[in-house]
This record gives C-alpha cells, structure tokens and sequence, in this order.
C-alpha cells in the first residue's frame, strides 16, 4: 500500500493527517444515498489502515455533509456511529433505501470499487 502523497507549493510530499482526513471526507463524500463502503476499502484506497478512516469518521464534526453513516465493516455489519449508535446507523441507511439484516448490509448496496474488493479477496475463496 503506497501513502497517498500531495503537491503542496512546488513540492510533492507525504500526505500528513490532516490531508488524509480530507482525502477519507471525500471519498465518504461520494458515497451516494443508497449505497456503502467498507472502512478497509476506503483505506485502501488512500492507503491508511482502516482503524485511521473510523477514527476520522468517529470525529467528524459535519455528518450531514460528510455522510459517516455509509460506512460499515469489512463483515457488512453496521458498526458503531457516533451520533447516535448503532441503531441510528442503521435507521439513517434504511431510510435511503439500504437493506439490513440482522446488522449487516447485504453485498448488493456495496459501491462497485468496494464490491470488486470484497468479491476477489483472497480471504473469501
């Protein structure tokens, strides 16, 4: 997993925290209603552990904007949400249209990128 690197006044560098909060919002911030990602996929993506995405997710000060809810486990269970728990997560996902089941999202409500992930993982064969 490369670090994500960033261009910052003629100089590329290594991407320090607070460009990797940045870099986790915006991909959050993509998530369209009705569909998920898992904290591991996103960071993969940017090359972080998935313990960092939860931490920045766990603090975001805007859920509104930056929907936090649209992340759950690798497992597909909901997880925790720091806005309410579990249960608010799970009531915020069933009203854009995410099916749960007995906690977990089913793979279908996946985004495709994190879908593509989870269906060619090697721990799944």
């Amino acid at each position: 997993m490369s670090p994500l690197l960033v261009y910052e006044k003629g100089v590329v560098k290594k991407a320090g925290l607070r460009d990797l909060r940045e870099a986790v919002y915006i991909l959050v911030s993509s998530i369209p209603p009705g569909r998920v990602a898992t904290y591991k996929c996103i960071g993969e993506m940017i090359g972080v552990s998935p313990r960092l995405v939860a931490w920045f997710l766990k603090t975001n000060d805007k859920p509104v904007v930056i929907p936090c809810h649209r992340v759950v486990y690798s497992d597909l269970r909901v997880g925790g949400y720091s806005r309410g728990g579990w249960r608010v997560k799970e009531r915020l996902l069933r009203l854009e249209g995410v099916e749960v089941r007995g906690g977990r999202v089913l793979e279908e409500y996946l985004v495709d990128e994190c879908r593509a992930k989870l269906l060619y993982s090697p721990s799944r064969s």
